[in-house]
């Protein structure tokens, strides 16, 4: 499934590329107005440009956790390699209930994604996969701006929730963000705030990630009445949502 993913990204690269060239080709023809390769060229620039999440969800096979990481020892560095990653980050379930494993890996832009995941190293290693692991699934999601609030930082401890947005009401539920994101975001207790949408419009639709410095502070942030009222709204608004609370591991940190 991986590996589709990654052809499709470099199929639809090449169509847009063919279309653009096609549309210049009838410029220089016809000389007539560019609107049709101002939209191409607006199109590659926004692939060039919107920050990228590559997101593998991983279940440990039953009772060899420790062997899954000998092997991701053995190819951190494969992975670590290229240029186009910005970053990769593992972080385990605190709850040990599926997903057991979130890693996310961080692109500038859909070109680099692609490059990246065409490859042969990487193929590979994402071909194997599978073998090593009981579920595994891939997502890629596109970063969106509804929450302003980021210190960067490794921050070890990560609230993730996958959000199904309701059939037809995706608009209605981005303006209900919009009018929470200053609660959700302004306890101190919260460091970081990034939301994300499903680039292939599967289930999940929408993920959102919470930062925290340690697991006090998760504790205090969901306890507070304004947190909750906004969770118990988020039933209302999405037609499904779970969160599950990570731990950050250091198998791609060089410490």
């Amino acid at each position: 499934m991986i590996l589709r993913l990654a052809n499709l990204f470099m199929i639809i690269l090449i169509a847009l590329v063919a279309l653009a060239g096609c549309g210049r080709a009838r410029d220089m023809v016809a000389d007539t107005t560019p609107s049709a390769d101002a939209t191409m060229d607006e199109t590659m620039t926004d692939m060039e440009e919107i920050p990228v999440s590559l997101v593998w969800l991983v279940d440990y096979p039953e009772g060899a956790k420790d062997v899954y990481l000998e092997w991701i020892a053995s190819i951190a560095p494969i992975l670590q390699a290229p240029a186009e990653v910005n970053r990769i980050r593992s972080y385990d379930n605190l709850e040990e209930t599926t997903p057991h494993r979130f890693v996310e890996f961080v692109f500038d832009s859909f070109v680099d994604a692609m490059t990246y995941m065409n490859r042969p190293e990487i193929a590979a290693v994402f071909e194997d996969l599978p073998n090593h692991a009981t579920q595994v699934s891939a997502h890629t999601f596109i970063e969106r701006s509804d929450y302003a609030k980021t210190e960067a930082d490794d921050w070890p401890i990560k609230g993730i929730i996958f959000v199904d947005y309701p059939l037809g009401g995706k608009a209605a539920y981005l303006e209900w963000v919009a009018s929470i994101s200053s609660a959700l975001v302004g306890p101190p207790q919260v460091k970081a705030v990034s939301s994300y949408d499903n680039y292939n419009g599967e289930s999940p639709h929408r993920l959102v990630t919470l930062e925290f410095a340690n697991q006090e502070d998760i504790d205090t942030y969901e306890e507070l009445e304004e947190i909750k009222a906004i969770e118990d709204e988020l039933d209302l608004q999405a037609s499904s949502w779970v969160l599950h609370t990570f731990e950050l591991r250091s198998d791609y940190i060089n410490e």
